[in-house]
């Protein structure tokens, strides 16, 4: 808490020996009220005792006669600091600077304290500060480091992280990533091998085109740590390059540790349909529904994968999008497929689930476009342009025409 001696011998005594200081001070303040030397030694002893709202209370009847007092005003903001007090910390520190700019305790609390509450710029504020007189100062280059991460100033954290002997590669590779320096990430994952960063060069290979090393270096990160998190990975590269065939034989690695993965069981089922396997795409559906209804797009495969098998049976699609609709009565684009499905055999049913579909969602354009589309393969153009209006009163961005709108979604 302070600079003096004899508070840094107390630290080393057990709590037994500062009660016996506690109480032979206690005792002299009794026989001289407020003297201040003894008033100070008893808020050393109550902090070492971490009893901080005492040790406030003494050091507050110091200031109340030394209020220039830069150590004290220090002190007190120690004690909140250690009672968890930030904001109150912040309000004392920042009073001690203003009586001694260069008390580099009080700027190095106050930055403690701007941290713990999560205020990062005032942080590198105090830390700009204290490098002012001291530039080599490593420990607080560590902290601006992590700093400018949290504040997402990623050049500025490269920046510190070369001006020391920064020892957390890692965290350089990741910084190196957030810039989309993808080649010097994966040379910096080189140097420590371990699964997050194979993890982290696996996603660089990645953004770099290279799927093939990206899944190697995923799984490499898998087989070390066994965190699905890269499998999960190595799945959503293959499901955006619609290999959906590569991604089962991840996906039932995460299955065979995590049967009721609803994630897993729900990609799934997707790839499956996607992949033309309609009984597979059904079996994983059903059984990611067991696990949870709450599932709107399981519901929409179900049916996909019902209609590819038997596309005349709308009984049967329209029974699981009702199953879905009644577990998810607020799910737009349950609704919507509906009304896709109904569109030729039940025109009513159609156009009232389109309707739904929009009043639950009336921002999606992707409904209005699906919806004025089969509106006008029913040539029914003067619908369509109700819904087009409608649609841009709900998205006044959007400045396509009728005209060039109608063009674009017919072709």
């Amino acid at each position: 808490m302070t600079t003096n001696n004899h508070l840094n011998n107390f630290i080393k005594l057990d709590s037994k020996i500062l009660e016996e200081h506690l109480k032979t001070v206690e005792e002299l303040l009794e026989v001289k009220n407020l003297d201040l030397d003894n008033t100070k030694y008893l808020a050393d002893i109550l902090f070492c005792l971490e009893r901080y709202d005492e040790s406030i209370e003494q050091l507050k009847k110091i200031l109340s006669l030394k209020s220039d007092d830069s150590e004290i005003i220090t002190n007190i903001g120690i004690n909140y600091f250690k009672n968890k007090d930030y904001e109150t910390s912040i309000k004392y520190f920042t009073r001690s600077l203003e009586k001694n700019p260069g008390n580099e305790t009080a700027l190095s609390y106050k930055m403690l304290s701007h941290e713990f509450l999560k205020d990062y710029r005032s942080a590198v504020e105090c830390c700009d500060e204290i490098l002012k007189n001291n530039s080599r100062n490593t420990s607080v280059i560590n902290r601006l480091i992590d700093y400018h991460y949290e504040l997402k100033n990623y050049d500025d954290c490269l920046d510190y992280i070369n001006q020391i002997k920064y020892e957390d590669k890692y965290k350089k590779a990741l910084v190196l990533y957030k810039l989309k320096r993808y080649e010097e990430c994966i040379k910096t994952t080189g140097e420590i091998r371990t699964a997050k960063s194979y993890h982290l060069a696996g996603k660089s290979y990645y953004k770099l085109g290279n799927i093939v090393k990206a899944v190697k270096y995923l799984n490499k990160s898998y087989e070390i740590d066994f965190n699905i998190d890269s499998l999960f990975e190595i799945i959503d590269i293959y499901f955006e390059a619609k290999e959906y065939q590569k991604s089962i034989i991840f996906l039932k690695k995460v299955l065979i540790d995590d049967d009721l993965n609803i994630k897993a069981n729900k990609k799934i089922a997707f790839a499956y349909l996607e992949s033309g396997n309609w009984y597979e795409a059904i079996e994983y559906s059903e059984k990611t529904l067991e696990i949870s209804t709450k599932l709107p797009e399981v519901y929409i495969t179900l049916a996909e994968a019902q209609f590819q098998l038997e596309p005349d049976n709308l009984e049967k699609i329209n029974q699981i999008l009702d199953e879905g609709i009644k577990e998810n009565p607020d799910s737009a684009k349950l609704w919507a497929e509906k009304g896709g499905y109904n569109f030729i055999y039940n025109p009513d049913t159609f156009r009232q689930s389109y309707e739904k579909a929009l009043s639950l969602n009336p921002n999606n354009i992707t409904i209005y476009k699906s919806y004025i589309y089969l509106l006008l393969l029913d040539e029914d153009d003067e619908s369509a342009k109700k819904i087009y209006n409608q649609m841009l009163f709900y998205n006044p961005l959007f400045e396509e025409s009728f005209h060039d709108f109608k063009s674009s979604i017919i072709t």
